[in-house]
C-alpha cells in the first residue's frame, strides 16, 4: 500500500519517520491492522502522507508531514484508532 494523502510528489515534506508497533502475535496484529485499514484508506490528509503496513506481528507507520501540527494530528489519529481496536479485542 503506497503513501496515503498529500497532493503530489513535487511537494516538500520536511518531517519524516517510522513507527513500528509490535504485537504479541501475527493474528492480533492482523486484526488491529484490518480494523484501522478502512480509516487509512478513506480519511483525506493534505499536509501529511502515511504508509500503513502489516509486517508479521508488527504494524509499521511511515509518515511524511509538512509541519509539526500535521504530524501530531495524523499520528494522534492513527494511534487512537489502533488503541480503540486493541481495546475492543479485550472485551
Amino acid at each position: 500500500m503506497g503513501l496515503q494523502g498529500g497532493a503530489g510528489s513535487e511537494e516538500v515534506w520536511p518531517i519524516e519517520g517510522v513507527i513500528e508497533l509490535a504485537f504479541p502475535d501475527e493474528e492480533t496484529a492482523r486484526v488491529v491492522y484490518e480494523s484501522v485499514l478502512y480509516e487509512h484508506k478513506t480519511v483525506p490528509y493534505r499536509r501529511s502522507r502515511i504508509d500503513f503496513l502489516l509486517d508479521g506481528r508488527k504494524i509499521v507507520i511511515r509518515f511524511l508531514a509538512k509541519d509539526n501540527s500535521a504530524l501530531r494530528g495524523t499520528l494522534n489519529s492513527y494511534l487512537r484508532w489502533i488503541k480503540v481496536a486493541m481495546d475492543s479485542l479485550e472485551v
